[in-house]
């Protein structure tokens, strides 16, 4: 059975997966780890525990006699976006990487600012300027940590330090993860060596830029005898995991989009160029082929938001959350009315991102009354994280895209409770992902077979994609969380003058 061998790096574990040619999961292993906080606002994760669990994985699904090793076509890479990873010329590691939630260099976005006008970063770059970006990671680095700067030959992101294990090459990365830096130049799809200069930063640290569904390598000798596989396998570039769930998701054009429901959560569809909104509340990065682009909304608290909820309501008598049993604490929740009996949630536990783009914006209940018990609370996360996709789907209705088709993948689309309240929220029939928590393994596994020439292309690449049936919005409950919605969109921005009042008394 032949079949693509996949890295997925995620915040809390790397998934090793084997893909058949036809998109099947023939088995797959996942090996957690974990991230370091060192102060408040700080994500870092030791690279070496990437390639750690990649060997764990490997030779975990070997032994299992799942697939015979010959059968491995070539290697597919995709991990978490966004990150600063340090690395030295010969492969060291002066300083752990700065992985997507670290939010510390909100100084440097500042100086960026301070440096260049926000409109015309995000018109040469087709991105905010937001700590969470890749750039101001690396900017803090060089004001922090001189030596560590001085010491880096490159900065690069997860799956790129995992392939230069697997192959020895090193300094270069793919489009996906380049245009999610905020340092690349959209539309000449070239590092803005002009902003670099302008930043006192060297363009010589910023590594080769690449498509993702090309042939990096091969397997060298030494990586294959720890991986217990054949050395000599093709390795592909790999790409950026949100890039990569595009195309695992089926999509070809902006004829169709996507919601990937996990931690945090984004709604995506592809374009033939960087789309650039007026109000700089989307973000452009490029597609696994190097020339279509993602155009992206990102919600930061999704299933985040519903596992703290669920946490701090099933507590033990000593104020521990309880082991939870998601189907038993939901079968009471449609109990309650949609729209939660008048309570809305904005779930800005992390601060938010699109549209707002206000890390000082906090999560609130509004409406909660002595009438509501802890189902009605319950609900209404379910329905806030809702709303808050719905808010980034507005936009492409006012842009005018044509969305015909929509697909739903990632951990939260497990929950048919949640999947319900998502659908009659967005008004749209959507389509669950056979795979939906390896959507991105599956984009990654389409690059590496592209690239390899099992497909002529990734559009062709895109038909092993699977989905269960169109499930419709319920007429009636859609008629009332429209409703809803215009009060949801209006708790913001009257709550905004508090968010900056509360940030101020934290910080003093």
């Amino acid at each position: 059975m032949n079949c693509i061998l996949v890295y997925d790096i995620g915040t809390t574990s790397l998934k090793t997966a084997l893909i058949t040619l036809n998109g099947e999961d023939a088995g797959s292993v996942s090996v957690s780890y974990a991230t370091s906080y060192p102060a408040p606002g700080s994500a870092e994760q030791d690279p070496e525990i990437f390639w750690n669990a990649a060997v764990r994985g490997t030779r975990q699904l070997m032994k299992s006699g799942k697939v015979n090793p010959k059968e491995i076509q070539c290697i597919g890479l995709t991990g978490h976006m966004n990150g600063a990873l340090p690395v030295e010329a010969d492969g060291g590691l002066p300083y752990p990487e700065i992985i997507h939630s670290d939010s510390r260099s909100s100084e440097e976005c500042s100086e960026i600012l301070h440096a260049v006008p926000h409109e015309t970063v995000y018109k040469r770059t087709g991105n905010r300027v937001d700590e969470h970006l890749s750039l101001p990671k690396i900017l803090w680095i060089k004001n922090h940590l001189p030596d560590v700067y001085k010491k880096t030959a490159y900065f690069i992101n997860s799956k790129d330090y995992l392939r230069y294990r697997l192959t020895g090459i090193l300094g270069e990365t793919d489009y996906s993860d380049g245009s999610l830096t905020g340092a690349m130049e959209i539309r000449k799809r070239t590092w803005d060596f002009d902003f670099l200069k302008e930043l006192g930063l060297s363009a010589e640290k910023f590594p080769a830029l690449r498509k993702a569904a090309e042939i990096a390598g091969v397997l060298t000798d030494e990586a294959a005898r720890i991986l217990d596989i054949p050395s000599g396998i093709p390795v592909s570039y790999g790409g950026g995991d949100a890039a990569c769930s595009s195309r695992g998701a089926g999509v070809k054009d902006n004829t169709k989009a996507y919601a990937s429901i996990g931690s945090s959560a984004w709604v995506s569809t592809l374009t033939d160029e960087p789309v650039l909104d007026e109000h700089m509340r989307m973000q452009n990065f490029y597609d696994l082929d190097g020339e279509k682009c993602n155009f992206c909304g990102t919600v930061q608290s999704a299933g985040i938001a519903v596992d703290w909820i669920h946490g701090i309501t099933q507590e033990d008598g000593e104020g521990k959350a309880a082991a939870l049993n998601y189907r038993e604490i939901e079968e009471g929740l449609d109990s309650i009315p949609p729209g939660s009996d008048g309570v809305i949630f904005l779930p800005y536990l992390m601060g938010e991102r699109t549209p707002h783009w206000n890390a000082q914006s906090r999560a609130a209940f509004v409406g909660f009354s002595l009438y509501h018990g802890k189902k009605a609370m319950l609900r209404s996360v379910y329905e806030g994280t809702a709303f808050a996709l719905k808010e980034i789907l507005s936009i492409y209705h006012e842009l005018d895209f044509s969305i015909d088709e929509f697909f739903l993948l990632g951990g939260g689309v497990r929950s048919e409770f949640w999947r319900n309240i998502m659908c009659d929220i967005l008004a749209l029939p959507v389509r669950v992902h056979a795979l939906p928590t390896q959507a991105a393994s599956l984009g990654a596994a389409m690059a590496a077979g592209t690239a390899a020439g099992i497909w002529d292309n990734l559009d062709q690449a895109v038909s092993i994609s699977k989905f269960g049936e169109r499930q419709y919005p319920d007429t009636g409950r859609a008629e009332i969380y429209d409703g809803l919605f215009s009060v949801y969109k209006s708790a913001y921005h009257q709550m905004k003058p508090l968010y900056r009042k509360l940030a101020e008394l934290r910080s003093g």
